[in-house]
């Protein structure tokens, strides 16, 4: 029989810089390698708190799927795939596919 463990976002691992609050469920942030420490191939789940108009600015991922939830605010996305900035409100959740490989920005709307 399998076991099932909640780790609240409270009881996370914390990072904080000026800007963000990351609460990462295994390390993602530093010097990490992301497979070993990945949950069979979930690789990083995070908790993000970002300030208004910060964020993350354009950066490069390959070989990987990304799931974004946008639980409040607005989150403004732009990638390399495409040639305009979207808005994502509250409420709603994105999907890229990095492939052989996207850069992208996340950046606080609101």
């Amino acid at each position: 029989m399998s076991t099932t463990t909640v780790i609240r976002s409270a009881d996370r691992d914390h990072w904080r810089d000026h800007a963000i609050l990351s609460r990462q469920s295994f390390p993602a942030t530093g010097n990490f390698d992301l497979a070993a420490n990945s949950f069979g191939l979930l690789m990083v789940f995070n908790d993000d708190v970002v300030a208004p108009g910060e964020g993350f600015s354009m950066h490069q991922h390959d070989n990987i799927e990304i799931v974004s939830w946008i639980a409040e605010g607005a989150l403004r996305h732009r990638d390399s795939g495409a040639p305009d900035t979207t808005v994502l409100p509250a409420g709603s959740a994105q999907l890229i596919s990095a492939g052989s490989g996207v850069s992208r920005s996340e950046v606080n709307a609101s």
